[in-house]
């Protein structure tokens, strides 16, 4: 049986699989860097603003975080950053995105049935 994904998961799936096993693996390393600095920069937010002493303020304070003009600042810059570092583009970091934040044992099967057709080598969903 065969899952069926949303249509820009499947357009996610299809470009990652077009990438040749050097640039997948690169932006898969952007993506966890990227996704460790956004975490990083709300945590010292949410320690600054008081820590989220129960899971409703913290859930409240990891939202407003995020919804705060210096995390734009923030997020444009380390972009930037890691896409120079890694040699990949905005397109390609955005696909890992997507696909880490649906993160499936489907997802990566579907991602890896492409890449072996395409002959461009399975991957893994972690590093």
């Amino acid at each position: 049986m065969t899952i069926q994904f949303d249509e820009a998961t499947t357009a996610a799936i299809a470009a990652f699989a077009q990438l040749d096993f050097d640039t997948a693996m690169q932006a898969m390393r952007a993506e966890a860097d990227y996704d460790h600095e956004r975490d990083q920069w709300i945590s010292r937010y949410i320690d600054e603003y008081g820590g989220g002493a129960d899971d409703a303020e913290y859930d409240a304070l990891h939202a407003q975080a995020q919804e705060t003009p210096e995390y734009a600042q923030f997020l444009d810059s380390v972009r930037k950053e890691i896409l120079q570092y890694f040699g990949v583009d905005e397109d390609q970091l955005d696909c890992v995105v997507l696909l880490r934040n649906i993160d499936s044992d489907e997802l990566w099967a579907e991602v890896n049935r492409l890449r072996s057709e395409l002959g461009t080598g399975e991957v893994s969903g972690d590093l």
